[in-house]
């Protein structure tokens, strides 16, 4: 793999990781208004968003590394 095969992969990582950013504080606000908005404490909820926005991240980040470029461009290789 080139350096700028890697560069670019991160690139993708970095897109796809701020669009999980955002799809991972959708889903912890979604979890804590539907399910522990009255049965957890303030300071847990907190540590159990934040838990949830770092995996979604990773994940997204990942999947962007290693999908990103043909879902991005269209190639079919």
């Amino acid at each position: 793999m080139k350096i700028s095969e890697v560069f670019k992969r991160l690139a993708y990582s970095i897109i796809f990781g701020f669009m999980g950013l955002i799809i991972g504080i959708w889903t912890a606000d979604l979890i804590h208004k539907l399910i522990l908005m009255n049965n957890v404490e303030r300071m847990i909820m907190t540590y159990i968003s934040l838990i949830i926005i770092i995996l979604i991240i990773i994940a997204a980040g990942l999947f962007g590394f290693t999908k990103g470029e043909k879902l991005m461009e269209g190639n079919s290789d």
